[in-house]
């Protein structure tokens, strides 16, 4: 099993996430993206920039954050995605309405 982090800098809003987002961590992932983005008076940026494997369920987990955030009228954006991560949002078709997004929130 691969080593995996999830370490917050709640005053700058960023949360860097390594190791796998699958569904495999879905439940370790989901409770600390989930206390992060709720914790934080503020907009999120997730940096995945170390993130070796995404499936699906790590895509609904980013979805649902942002969801979140937009619900706290603040933005959740990823930024340094890995090459896994681009894969993904851009075979799922929301790679631009994510960097839309972070481009938004500047």
């Amino acid at each position: 099993m691969m080593n995996s982090e999830l370490t917050s800098n709640a005053p700058a809003g960023q949360l860097h996430i390594q190791g796998e987002m699958t569904i495999y961590r879905a439940h370790e992932v989901a409770e600390a993206l989930f206390t992060a983005v709720r914790a934080h008076d503020g907009d999120v940026s997730l940096d995945l920039s170390a993130v070796s494997e995404l499936d699906t369920a790590g895509l609904q987990l980013i979805l649902m954050a942002r969801r979140l955030a937009e619900a706290n009228g603040h933005c959740l954006s990823i930024v340094q995605p890995s090459e896994c991560v681009r894969e993904v949002l851009t075979l799922c078709n929301v790679a631009t309405e994510m960097s839309r997004q972070a481009q938004d929130a500047r």
